[in-house]
This record gives C-alpha cells, structure tokens and sequence, in this order.
C-alpha cells in the first residue's frame, strides 16, 4: 500500500512538473516600427515597441493573417495591447534602437504566455472573415479518385462571398486541413483541429465539406427500345457543415446536411463540371442567407459621438459618411447633437478603425462608445 501511496503521488508530481512547464513563457526576439513625429522619441519608442510585443504575441499564438493588416490605426492597435494584451506578455527587454529619418525600429526580447496569447488574439477574429475548405474526388475509371482542394464549386462560394463584401480564406492554400480532419468534423468531432484553424487565420466561422461523383450512365450505354444515352451524366453529392465560434470558443454548427446535383455532356469530365456549376447555382444563396443572418444575429448598437457638431444640417451628413463604412447596418440619431448610434456586427475596434480610414480623429475608445473629431 505504501509503494501504491508513493506511485500517485509521484505521478502527480510528473503532471505537475508538466503543467509547470506547458505554463512556462515563450520568450523570443522580434521588431516594431515606430513613428517619429515632431521630434517626438518616446512615443515613437513606445509606439515601436508595443507592435513589437503584438508581432510577439501573434507569433506565439500561431495566428497568419497579421492584425496589423486588419487594424491599420497605430492608436487603436495601442489600445488593443494595454487592454487585451494584460498577462499576456510576463516581461521584455529593448535590446536595441535605430533611426531611420521618420521610423524608429526598436528590437525587444519579449516573453509570452502562450494559452493567454491565443485568447487575448482570438478576440481579434472577424465575424466577416470566413475560412472555406470543400474538396472534391476526381472521377475515376474504377475505385475512387484522389481529391482536389479547388474546383468550380469551391471558387463559386469563395467568389460570392468575396463580392459580398467578406475576407475569405482559401484553407486549401495553407494545406492545415486533411480529408480526415473533415470527415471527422462531418460526423461532429474534429472541434481541435477546426478551432486552431479559425484561430490561426483569424476568422469565427468555417465552411467545410467534401464532394463525391458517381457517373450515373454512359454514353452509348443501353437505355432500352434499342436507343442508346447520347450523353455520360454525373451526379454529385455535398457533405457540409458551416460552423461558428461562440461566445465561449467552443464551435456551433449554423447550418449542415447534403446536397446534389447531376451534369450531362458528352465527356464525363465536362459532365462532371456541369454538375459542379448546377450545384453551386442552388447551394451558394443558402449559405450566404445563412451567414447574413448570423451577422444580424451578432450585431450590436454602438454610441458614436462627433464633436463640435452644432447645426442640424451636419447630422445628415455624418450620417451618411459613417454609414458607408464597412459593414455597418445602421445609423440612428441618439437625440444628442452629433451622437449616434451604430448597429455593428464586428468588434467595435473595426468601427473605430474604419473611421479613422473616413477620416474621423479617434479621441477616446471603448466597447460601447467611440468619441471622434470631424475630418
């Protein structure tokens, strides 16, 4: 019993010298680029060395798509690092500085913790950023065919969503998804895999599937009465899920099931492209009616105030300036001269960012309320 009692606790020692270590900081060097404006050093410094510490964080986390080509405002990206980014970085060091006319570059070794860089980064993720993975078998004489990532499908749903305003992500160029990955996400496992990925490409919704053709007659087969099929027709059938990240990180399936369709030309591959196209005629609005709607769903009324608005006139014109941003659904008066109030389905950090590219000064930053000065 004594050597019993010994063994658990010398177990439990070895999984918490373990957790120990998965827990240990990730320290590693990286650059940021400051501007110096009017002379000003230390706030190029700081400047520098905060996008430092996100290229840290971002590198940590594994995440591709950099925020920094998402968020383009310097100041926004600050306010993203000194209130997101709290325990995230345990500590850092400047190991050095240059100047190169209007940039400070500052080189910092910083040490992150990496299961908070990936949550303080997730909160980055765009709700109109879709991560799109729908392979097909290629047809083959006997037995099954190898699968191709790309087809006339694939392209239909990433171009219409594209059109549609969306950052899509073509998983099939990155090759971080396998055949097995879907088929076990298809039969609802698989949640590791499709949430690394959401994460690592910055996007909260994912749509997978794979595609299988049969060729259902062929040319010159009998069809009875002594007439014979003047065409080969395929049938294809889609296997899909669409599936979002929630508020709690765990993924949510939007919408799953199967489709088909059929094509007939005279060769079998043209058949099979023909059955493609009728495919994605029928299947592309039902996914789009579906992430639309999920988008009304998420969308949440933010208060922006613009100061030094005193005549009615100058309403109507905000109005109509902040309304072509990006993604905004609406915009109401709040009943205070110069404050609205803006329905929104991103994080408000891309409201304050798309009105700073209109031209609007961010003064102050929050959730709920963004203060602005007129362009």
């Amino acid at each position: 019993m004594k050597a019993a009692g010994i063994g658990v606790t010398g177990a439990a020692m070895l999984l918490l010298a373990a957790s120990t270590a998965c827990a240990r900081p990730t320290c590693i060097e990286v650059q940021g680029e400051g501007a110096v404006i009017g002379g000003d050093l230390p706030s190029a410094r700081t400047e520098a060395v905060n996008r430092a510490k996100l290229s840290a964080v971002e590198q940590v986390a594994g995440v591709e798509v950099k925020s920094r080509t998402i968020v383009q405002d310097s100041a926004l990206l600050d306010d993203v690092i000194s209130t997101q980014m709290r325990g995230v970085i345990s500590s850092y060091k400047i190991l050095s500085e240059q100047r190169e006319g209007d940039l400070l570059r500052a080189r910092v070794n910083a040490c992150v913790e990496p299961v908070n860089a990936r949550t303080a980064v997730s909160a980055l993720a765009l709700n109109t950023s879709i991560s799109v993975f729908l392979p097909s078998r290629r047809l083959a004489a006997s037995g099954k065919g190898a699968f191709d990532d790309e087809n006339i499908l694939s392209q239909a749903v990433i171009g219409k969503l594209a059109d549609q305003g969306f950052t899509v992500r073509d998983i099939a160029e990155s090759h971080a998804l396998k055949l097995k990955d879907i088929e076990n996400a298809l039969g609802g496992g698989g949640q590791p895999a499709l949430r690394n990925l959401i994460y690592k490409h910055l996007t909260n919704t994912i749509l997978i599937g794979k595609i299988e053709p049969t060729l259902s007659v062929n040319k010159g087969e009998d069809a009875g009465y002594g007439v014979t099929m003047p065409f080969n027709s395929v049938t294809v059938r889609l296997a899909y899920r669409l599936m979002a990240r929630d508020s709690g990180g765990k993924m949510a399936v939007l919408a799953a099931g199967t489709d088909q369709a059929r094509g007939m030309a005279p060769h079998p591959d043209d058949a099979y492209a023909e059955a493609l196209r009728n495919l994605a005629e029928h299947f592309t609005p039902l996914i789009l009616n579906k992430v639309h709607t999920r988008l009304r769903e998420l969308a949440d009324k933010v208060t922006v105030t613009v100061e030094g608005v005193k005549e009615p006139a100058e309403m109507f014109a905000l109005r109509e300036q902040i309304q072509k941003i990006a993604w905004v659904a609406d915009v109401e008066d709040a009943g205070v001269m110069g404050e609205f109030r803006v329905t929104f389905p991103e994080n408000p950090l891309y409201l304050a960012s798309g009105l700073s590219r209109t031209g609007f000064k961010i003064v102050t930053y929050s959730r709920e309320r963004i203060r602005v000065r007129k362009p």
